[in-house]
């Protein structure tokens, strides 16, 4: 099967353009959600964003090596963006951000008590959506996942915040805050397949730390294009590898490149899926860091 045979006919049934058939679907669901739960539909504006997570699953779709049901796959991708979007609400508040996606924070437009309950129903509302998807078997390993991401934003917020780290910390940090949730979308990816489902939620896990990384280092270099407040990293007193004394965004874009490089040799079993991941890495993220770092986006980049 050729590459666009596969786009127009993929395993999921997902139809023609992948990437764009599963954001709508993400989209609509979440349209819904906030509708029947009575809340203005102008915060919706803020979500979803860059749906990274989603264009994670829809190209790892794309490439013909999954067979798990396409609403597992939207639903799945539906409970994290809304998950993402929750951490999203409650960091805002607690790093005092005032502008988010080019406009103001929804903490300082609704107040931060709006701000935190809206991410706590959101939250709700991301598990009642994986309640029917797989005969609730997804739902475990989501709980799990953001358990994680809750433990490592709590170690860093109370543990390490004003301390100096050595690196490897920082990766593990990096790996806890955003690796959890590209690791739950690898693993209801991976369906009924036990290797593929481990392949997959191993590489979201790096997939995520290296999207962390890049975070982190926009938080130091970024300007005005980045459109959210930067520099609250170093004003928590949270430290990043970025932030390292001798050359830290240096450092920071070398393990970004290192991270990808691993990630594609980890999936060197599975083809198809390293040209999905190789695809993520040039189509998705390659663009959306490049506009504000350019040296940041052609660490996305790498030889097929």
């Amino acid at each position: 099967m050729t590459s666009s045979d596969r786009r127009a006919t993929c395993a999921t049934g997902l139809s023609t353009d992948v990437v764009s058939d599963t954001q709508r679907l993400v989209r609509d669901r979440l349209k819904k959600l906030v509708s029947a739960s009575g809340l203005p539909m102008r915060w919706m504006q803020f979500m979803p964003g860059k749906m990274l997570r989603t264009r994670w699953a829809a190209r790892l779709a794309e490439s013909g090596e999954l067979t798990v049901a396409p609403d597992t796959i939207v639903r799945a991708c539906a409970a994290i963006e809304m998950a993402h979007t929750a951490s999203l609400c409650h960091d805002d508040v607690i790093d005092g951000g005032f502008l988010r996606r080019q406009q103001p924070t929804l903490w300082r437009v609704m107040g931060p008590t709006a701000a935190i309950l809206i991410g706590d129903l959101l939250l709700c509302e991301a598990m009642d959506v994986l309640v029917s998807a797989e005969d609730g078997g997804l739902v475990e390993p989501f709980t799990a996942k953001l358990r994680e991401v809750c433990a490592a934003e709590l170690e860093q917020d109370l543990g390490s915040r004003g301390k100096v780290l050595e690196e490897a910390a920082c990766l593990r940090l990096a790996r806890g805050k955003s690796g959890p949730f590209f690791a739950f979308v690898g693993y209801a990816c991976g369906g009924s397949q036990p290797d593929l489902r481990a392949a997959l939620e191993a590489a979201g896990y790096q997939v995520g730390t290296l999207y962390q990384m890049a975070d982190d280092l926009l938080d130091v270099v970024g300007g005005p294009a980045a459109g959210k407040t930067l520099g609250t990293d170093a004003k928590q007193r949270k430290f990043t590898v970025p932030q390292m004394a001798r050359k830290g965004p240096a450092r920071a874009r070398a393990r970004i490149r290192a991270l990808r490089d691993a990630i594609l040799d980890d999936v060197q079993a599975w083809p198809p899926v390293r040209a999905a991941l190789l695809q993520f890495f040039q189509q998705d993220l390659q663009p959306v860091f490049a506009q504000f770092d350019q040296r940041l986006g052609e660490c996305m980049r790498a030889a097929v």
